[in-house]
């Protein structure tokens, strides 16, 4: 197993937070419908939340995989878990689904060039963006096999 990996089955352990525990960045891993919306988390001020669609996406419809690709592609941004501030952080609620996850504010700002608005436009994009390419895909596989 990668240290990705262990990384993202160490923070499966944490992520139940509903009743008042750190916010949450990282990889959203369980057993709820990826769409269900139904984990109750706290995530830092100006985070994004990719959604598991997009991870799943990319890890070529295996979701733990894509949860790896992102973890190696934004995690450990150096800051505590729990974002800006550590485990006492104030966090924003939300209602999030597994198979999504949460990209750092600082992180965002970082793609954004130092500007956090511009880090959530260029996100968007890239969700919306790998959306049609998955689609495209998607519609180029053969059917189920037959006898």
């Amino acid at each position: 197993m990668t240290d990705a990996a262990l990384r993202i089955a160490r923070e499966v352990k944490r992520q139940r937070r509903a009743d008042g525990g750190r916010v949450h960045v990282g990889p959203l891993a369980g057993a709820t419908g990826g769409r269900a919306d139904h984990v109750p988390i706290e995530v830092p001020p100006g985070a994004y939340v990719l959604p598991a669609d997009h991870v799943s996406s990319l890890g070529e419809g295996n979701t733990a995989n894509g949860l790896e690709i992102l973890e190696e592609m934004f995690g450990d941004d150096g800051e505590p878990l729990g974002g800006e501030g550590g485990e006492d952080s104030q966090g924003v609620p939300i209602m999030a689904a597994d198979g999504e996850y949460v990209i750092s504010p600082k992180r965002v700002a970082e793609i954004g060039g130092g500007d956090m608005d511009k880090g959530h436009k260029i996100l968007d994009e890239w969700v919306i963006e790998n959306r049609k390419k998955h689609i495209k895909t998607l519609g180029k596989l053969p059917g189920p096999a037959t006898k």
